[in-house]
């Protein structure tokens, strides 16, 4: 069994900061201008759109119901160009490090949630675990999507 010190909240920072952030940006940066609007099938999400709902998911968690601020959603729609899902990347590098920055009480806190027309309660760890989980999830699917353009994803 792990102890506590094995199993931090530091160390799933550094881990996502060190592990899944790079080969986000590095997929970024291999992902070719006019395949921004692709998708491998029809009714798929584009992956232009996969940047950005990354951004945005951290944007909705934090900043809606979190914080409880009104949230404007993007996606789905043209992809915006690489320069500014680059800042929105950016964005959502900043607000996780703005989550991770403040007091153990934001974890420990009971959060409301209503969506798909289901209300729950969920605590700070829970939204933690889950943006981390869906950043895993959406670098897996830019990278299946990169294979299928032919393009080596990086290294995981």
């Amino acid at each position: 069994m792990m102890s506590e010190s094995e199993f931090s909240l530091e160390r799933l920072t550094a881990f996502w900061f060190d592990e899944v952030k790079p080969p986000l940006i590095k997929a970024l940066d291999l992902t070719p201008d006019d395949k921004l609007d692709w998708a491998p099938a029809e009714n798929m999400i584009t992956l232009g759109n996969i940047f950005m709902h990354i951004s945005e998911a951290s944007a909705w968690w934090i900043d809606t119901v979190i914080d409880r601020h009104k949230f404007i959603d993007r996606t789905p729609g043209p992809s915006l160009p690489i320069p500014q899902i680059t800042a929105m990347l950016d964005a959502h590098w900043e607000r996780l490090e703005d989550f991770f920055a403040r007091s153990p009480e934001i974890l420990e806190a009971k959060y409301d949630l209503r969506r798909f027309k289901r209300d729950r309660e969920v605590d700070g760890y829970w939204i933690f675990m889950h943006l981390l989980e869906h950043d895993i999830h959406h670098r897996s699917q830019i990278n299946h999507y990169l294979r299928i353009l032919g393009i080596k994803p990086p290294r995981i």
